[in-house]
């Protein structure tokens, strides 16, 4: 049973080490991320993917997956998404395009389902897009990918629904095609109502905004503007509020509504330059260089325009350059300096025609045709001319048409080709005369256009006033959270506070129990040491008094007896002779005096106290008159202090007990404080050798009995100082 339950804990946890790099995206927060960041996205692509496969069938691919603990869908789905970034404008690689066809040809030979066969086309169209131009190839793949694309109405395929209907629709607006873009963007944001995600509505609604515009219906294009605002969550998606504030710009700047346009451009600038979006930087210099040229501020114009051809060539940017090139002529020419004006349209012309681009490139020949007859230079005029009306002609284009023909029949006037130039006059009051036929009521558009402004300005108002209300329930909550920690904090000061005043008694009356004799209650050695470290001046006299035959009285009659008799015997002295008493231990006492005292005079004094306090006893006294050096910058310490008082008391005990004996003695000026460095006894005994302290005495000196050290157990001293 044991082993059983062994080998599935085994089986279990390779189970889970296989599936511990599996990777979970969200489809709706993953087309979030690859529109709001990608770099962020490819970062994260790489961590996944540190090494990318290298493989020409699915078993490889499978093979690749196992071995890095992927799933096989998972691994596709990396990749295509590594695929689809490389031909992001965000990538700035040289090799993008080459990266981005091997891994498409590589996705192709494994997709075995719906979803990777469509993916496959909409990256081969985006492909021949992005690398040619070649916007009808890349609709028809666009076409053939919606088409395979199954009924599945799970959340991943009506992510990629909605991308398709979206990405068509614009190369459908791009081409002037104008009904198919408005069916694919509708069905964009019948696909993103059905997603239901508020970034993807804001999106839909956003380029429909974008069509209107293109087609001059301003008020429907802030209809949709309006809504995209009501949706998109400006601080979470900051580039998709740049867009739509971007667009704005655009639609104001049409209507001649110049601060507005200025105002929403230079803030979709600021947001662009804060996320390090230069080809957005470059597009935004372009809408406020074209505002200030509708109002003939042209040479401000001139200086938004050349910073954002810097941009776009530092970037790599083809199509943005030759669009700010043709924006330049257009502003050279208007200011008259038509060679200029003439050089940066024929680059512009060379860059729309390798790429294909005859949608912009129809209205860079129209104005290198204005340009050209201007200066009467009729011949390159009508060549221009005559290109750009074949183009409107093939784009079913008829204000472009009717432009063109114009410039061409005047050149052809010019040039004396006067049948030709009938003949397109004819041309025109024909195309005129249809166009006359469509009713426009400019009053009722005026009025859909206040309307559709006053709707957009009450969505932002509600969207401004929905983001001070969230930050104010979040400040709300914020002073909550504060109100609770101040009160816990509050309380837990007060519990600390309560705390430190407890320990703060214990630890005084600790230290006032650690200067106190614990059974006599009385200042011991500690006090001592303390007071004299912190009044050392006020000490003049120091005397360690024994009460020799008393020395081991607490063992004869208990402690509690000794120390009754010890307290009377301290509280006789203190009062007697106005000292402090320390006591050292039974029968051992420290008075310390703030005048000197001479040591016959205090023994006297002392024996007298004691005569009615249990005085019948031999007294031996060690005693020091301070300070002990001459020099007062030689300081010493109350240890060596209390050492010597022992040393002298040791030496008066060794006197015997016929009388009451004291000790003391005198160090000569000259003395250092070495003399009473450790070890003690052994420097003192050098000093008295040597004569530079002088012992006094009461018995006789020879008497004494200095303690002996190993290295001077043959030095006499008696016989030393006799």
């Amino acid at each position: 049973m044991r082993s059983v339950l062994t080998l599935l804990l085994i089986i279990l946890f390779s189970c889970i080490s296989n599936c511990a790099h599996a990777i979970a995206r969200n489809d709706v927060d993953t087309e979030h991320k690859f529109r709001e960041s990608p770099n962020s996205l490819r970062q994260s692509i790489n961590h996944n993917l540190p090494t990318l496969p290298d493989f020409t069938n699915k078993e490889a691919l499978n093979r690749y997956a196992m071995k890095n603990g992927l799933s096989l869908a998972d691994l596709k789905f990396e990749l295509q998404l590594l695929a689809r970034l490389s031909l992001d404008l965000s990538t700035k690689n040289d090799d993008r395009y080459t990266v981005a066809r091997k891994l498409i040809d590589q996705l192709e030979l494994v997709a075995d389902n719906d979803f990777d066969k469509s993916y496959i086309l909409m990256l081969n169209g985006r492909y021949i897009g992005k690398t040619k131009q070649d916007f009808k190839s890349a609709i028809a793949f666009y076409q053939q990918a919606i088409t395979v694309l199954s009924a599945n109405q799970s959340v991943k395929v009506q992510v990629l629904r909605f991308t398709l209907h979206e990405n068509i629709g614009v190369m459908h607006m791009m081409l002037r095609e104008d009904e198919s873009a408005l069916a694919h963007l509708k069905s964009a944001q019948a696909v993103a109502l059905e997603i239901a995600d508020p970034y993807m509505i804001a999106h839909a609604e956003s380029v429909l905004g974008k069509y209107y515009y293109k087609k001059g219906q301003y008020g429907k294009s802030l209809s949709h503007y309006s809504e995209a605002i009501k949706h998109t969550k400006a601080d979470e998606n900051p580039t998709q509020d740049a867009h739509i504030q971007m667009q704005l710009a655009r639609v104001y700047r049409s209507l001649k509504s110049w601060d507005d346009a200025l105002r929403y451009a230079t803030a979709a600038s600021a947001i662009y330059q804060r996320l390090g979006k230069e080809v957005y930087v470059a597009a935004s210099m372009t809408v406020i260089a074209m505002t200030y040229g509708e109002q003939e501020q042209w040479y401000k114009a001139i200086d938004y325009y050349l910073n954002a051809q810097q941009i776009d060539a530092r970037l790599g940017n083809y199509i943005g350059q030759a669009l700010t090139l043709h924006n330049l002529g257009e502003a050279y020419f208007k200011i008259g300096d038509t060679k200029t004006s003439i050089s940066n349209l024929l680059r512009a012309s060379a860059i729309f025609s390798s790429r294909n681009s005859d949608h912009y490139l129809v209205y860079n020949h129209l104005l290198l045709a204005e340009v050209f007859n201007s200066i009467s230079d009729w011949e390159p005029g009508l060549k221009y001319a005559e290109s750009a009306t074949r183009i409107a002609e093939e784009m079913k284009l008829d204000d472009e048409l009717i432009e063109a023909l114009t410039l061409t029949s005047a050149a052809q006037q010019h040039l004396g080709l006067f049948e030709q130039a009938y003949h397109n006059i004819n041309k025109i009051l024909n195309l005129r005369s249809k166009d006359g036929n469509e009713v426009n009521d400019d009053q009722q558009a005026k009025l859909l256009f206040q309307l559709q402004k006053a709707k957009l300005n009450i969505n932002q108002k509600d969207n401004d006033l929905q983001r001070q209300e969230s930050l104010l329930s979040t400040n709300r909550l914020m002073l909550i959270f504060c109100l609770l920690a101040l009160a816990l904090t509050s309380i837990m000061s007060i519990y600390l506070w309560r705390i430190k005043n407890s320990l703060t008694a214990k630890c005084t009356k600790l230290a006032q129990n650690s200067s106190l004799d614990p059974f006599t209650k009385t200042s011991n050695y500690s006090a001592f040491i303390q007071d004299f470290t912190d009044y050392s001046n006020t000490f003049k006299t120091l005397a360690l008094i024994s009460l020799t035959e008393q020395l081991n009285s607490d063992l004869a009659q208990g402690y509690s007896c000794n120390a009754k008799m010890n307290k009377q015997q301290i509280d006789s002295l203190s009062g007697a002779l106005n000292c402090q008493v320390y006591i050292v231990r039974p029968g051992l006492f420290l008075l310390s005096f703030d005048i000197k005292v001479a040591p016959d005079t205090l023994l006297s004094n002392i024996k007298n106290a004691l005569n009615d306090n249990y005085g019948d006893t031999c007294l031996h006294m060690g005693l020091l008159n301070l300070p002990l050096l001459a020099d007062p910058a030689l300081k010493i310490s109350a240890e060596q202090h209390f050492g010597t008082l022992q040393m002298m008391l040791s030496a008066a005990i060794t006197l015997g007990n016929q009388q009451n004996y004291y000790v003391t003695l005198k160090p000569l000026n000259f003395a250092s404080s070495g003399i009473f460095e450790p070890p003690l006894y052994l420097n003192i005994e050098k000093s008295i050798i040597r004569g530079i302290i002088k012992i006094e005495t009461n018995g006789i000196k020879g008497d004494i009995v200095w303690p002996r050290w190993k290295s001077h157990q043959n030095v006499d001293l008696a016989a030393e100082l006799s």
